[in-house]
């Protein structure tokens, strides 16, 4: 653990503790905390209860393992504006986890950001083999179902400038022409849903639909990433539950559709 040389050594401690319960897919207990930050037994256990008296830090329903507390909502509100993320993501969690759960897949909820797609929450399927989607990934727009979304959805002039920046290939089905991207785009509009077949990671593919908030604006992307060919009842399947789970979510945070362009 590096700490800067006039910062708070308790302050550091605390804040790479909160990483650590961040990065937890499941929750985190304090054997593993202690273990994972190489910081006293009793140390970790003192910021921890300070965490949690402030709501910064909960135990998950009730047990040994810690989460993300309520706090961290409340306080993402106040820098937020309009359709906050706090609020779209405590909005989607019931609507994504059971999503997950009937199909077996893991959900992803990403927002644009800048030219790039951040996961902003994931769902995580009770399935074997289904993906593990990490909080806080993030990929460029033209390389993914969730971030073509976005750009279908964005000005004649912001698709002009982010082509314009240059079409990177991550794998040989990414789209690096931007006219030919351009048509997607079109496409994806027309269908109001977009499809990932090999073109972030070799062997994945995935379903996006977007939601909306009052003004009409894209402001999240739900999505399934899944390995391998689906038969075509598996894929139709996947598919409903994105586009439905994005209209729930859609209508939850009280979203329309946008008008047509």
């Amino acid at each position: 653990m590096i700490e800067p040389k006039h910062g708070s050594p308790v302050v550091e401690k605390t804040a790479h503790l909160l990483e650590a319960v961040a990065d937890a897919k499941t929750g985190i207990s304090l054997a593993a905390l202690v273990d994972q930050l190489g910081v006293p037994r009793s140390t970790v256990y003192r910021i921890l209860n300070s965490l949690a008296a402030h709501g910064l830090v909960a135990r998950v329903n009730g047990g040994a393992s810690y989460e993300l507390g309520p706090k961290f909502v409340e306080l993402a509100r106040r820098i937020s504006p309009g359709a906050d993320r706090a609020t779209v993501i405590e909005a989607a969690r019931p609507i994504l986890t059971a999503a997950a759960d009937r199909i077996f897949e893991s959900f992803r909820l990403a927002a644009p950001e800048g030219n790039e797609m951040m996961t902003i929450f994931a769902a995580s399927s009770p399935g074997d083999y289904s993906l593990f989607i990490k909080v806080g990934s993030r990929s460029r727009k033209h390389v993914g179902a969730a971030g073509k979304l976005a750009l279908a959805y964005s000005d004649y002039g912001d698709i002009e400038a982010y082509c314009s920046g240059g079409l990177e290939s991550k794998t040989p089905y990414t789209i690096t022409d931007p006219e030919a991207l351009k048509e997607a785009l079109v496409e994806i509009r027309r269908n109001g849903w977009a499809e990932d077949n090999q073109e972030s990671n070799l062997g994945l593919r995935a379903f996006a639909a977007p939601v909306f908030d009052s003004e009409g604006r894209l402001v999240t992307t739900i999505s399934v990433p899944f390995i391998g060919e689906a038969t075509p009842d598996r894929a139709r399947a996947i598919k409903r539950e994105v586009a439905e789970s994005a209209a729930i979510l859609t209508k939850a945070i009280n979203g329309k559709q946008p008008l047509s362009k």
